[in-house]
């Protein structure tokens, strides 16, 4: 099983050196989570079961810790945000800007969202009509924008609303783990 893990990982690194920044960075992410699964099958005896609806959880919020709410259309992104920063911080996500605006729209003051990481570039509805969004109904959120456009016409419209800060795609943990804990005042 450890020789099939080391075959992956080869297949994976070739793949990650020959592919663009995006794809890279994805399969990087990809990588990392078949990495875990498998060395989590490796060192257990019990068979792995199934997913099926039933065994999907809805998320509960821990009141006690900070939520970040993450919306972006990539699974892989979302999957990747979750796993880095579900331990610390309660997690909420949305997959399009129609659904982050949906779930806005039922915050309330007990269960509202301490920051955002939000990406731009979505379908239905795109970053910036999120922002929109929210301006119009005033709602005071710390947004941190996550972006593989970089260029100096988005970010001067991104700032141009409740904008805190912005990450380029592709990201690190570190980048994004610092830029939290520093718009909340965590250390």
């Amino acid at each position: 099983m450890e020789e099939l893990l080391e075959q992956i990982n080869q297949t994976f690194d070739n793949c990650i050196n020959t592919s663009n920044e995006d794809v890279a960075l994805q399969l990087k992410i990809i990588k990392g989570n078949v990495n875990t699964i498998m060395k989590n099958y490796i060192g257990n005896t019990a068979p792995l079961q199934p997913m099926n609806e039933s065994t999907i959880e809805e998320p509960q919020y821990d009141l006690s810790k900070k939520c970040i709410f993450i919306v972006d259309d990539s699974s892989i992104v979302r999957n990747y945000l979750e796993k880095l920063l579900k331990g610390k911080y309660c997690i909420a996500m949305a997959t399009d800007g129609a659904d982050t605006i949906e779930k806005l729209s039922r915050m309330d003051e007990e269960q509202g969202f301490d920051a955002i990481l939000l990406d731009l570039m979505m379908p239905n509805i795109d970053g910036f009509g999120v922002l929109e969004y929210m301006n119009s109904k005033n709602i005071n959120i710390p947004v941190i924008v996550i972006s593989g456009d970089n260029t100096g016409e988005t970010i001067t419209r991104a700032f141009q609303y409740n904008v805190l800060d912005m990450i380029e795609k592709p990201f690190d943990a570190k980048t994004i783990e610092d830029k939290i804990d520093h718009v909340l005042g965590v250390e």
